[in-house]
């Protein structure tokens, strides 16, 4: 085992004495969509500050702890206090909704005096993109060889009800795709090493990150997932477009 490690740091030090270059992957933006119903905008119009309560795909207690998505249900909370929204808690609210034999959202309206629920229909941290395209320092567009590089994407989908009714209100999904605009100038996850030639390495060859970082503690592995701060910041844009969108 210390044996492999050492070989590791070895190769690593020999590839980066050798000049390694950093290149870039570079994706096209996928589409978003936003549908808000006139019924929405009519009520928003004459309730400035409703209330509402985030509905999340698992609704036991236990699951609301647990869940590896909770800071993700956090900032959307965050962001519809922000706007003034009168921001009921799930957990109870999910409480009343699971007691209820038939699901009528004109008693759910009287029991916990909700307005709207935006309902989290559908979320996906790991969409993997893969490309056999990768782009110089200069950006000049090159073509791997017997690989492909892999960084995931991710996608998050809601609606929104008016309670009292029943009311369809909208329906909201936005894709994630990473090393897009000018992140992959920045992020090293978008970086990927070649020679002088022009000929790429492949992430399991040389991880940029990983070369950025302390040597003794490299360990070589390609991408796994995209990463918590990234898709924090893309769902609260995701929500303010909503928010934008009934407003």
């Amino acid at each position: 085992m210390k044996l492999k490690v050492v070989l590791l740091i070895f190769v690593t030090l020999f590839l980066t004495s050798c000049g390694i270059k950093k290149g870039f992957l570079k994706f096209d933006k996928k589409n978003e969509e936003l549908v808000a119903t006139e019924k929405i905008k009519d009520f928003i119009r004459k309730n400035p500050n409703p209330s509402i309560v985030l509905r999340v795909p698992n609704t036991s207690s236990d699951a609301l702890q647990s869940d590896q998505n909770s800071y993700i249900y956090s900032a959307i909370e965050k962001e519809l206090a922000k706007a003034g929204f009168n921001l009921k808690d799930r957990g109870l609210f999910n409480q009343v909704l699971n007691s209820q034999q038939s699901l009528d959202y004109s008693k759910i309206n009287d029991l916990t005096g909700t307005d709207l629920i935006l309902e989290l229909v559908k979320i996906d941290t790991r969409i993997p993109i893969s490309t056999n395209k990768a782009y110089t320092k200069d950006g000049k567009l090159k073509m791997t060889k017997g690989f492909d590089y892999t960084r995931y994407g991710a996608s998050i989908e809601f609606k929104l009800i008016l309670v009292k009714n029943n009311d369809f209100g909208g329906s909201y999904s936005f894709n994630y795709t990473p090393c897009i605009e000018n992140e992959y100038l920045s992020n090293c996850e978008c970086q990927v090493g070649y020679k002088k030639s022009g000929k790429f390495y492949s992430d399991i060859d040389v991880n940029i990150c990983d070369i950025n970082e302390d040597k003794s503690k490299k360990k070589v592995q390609a991408y796994q997932t995209i990463s918590q701060n990234p898709f924090e910041s893309f769902v609260r844009d995701g929500i303010k477009k909503v928010i934008a969108s009934i407003r």
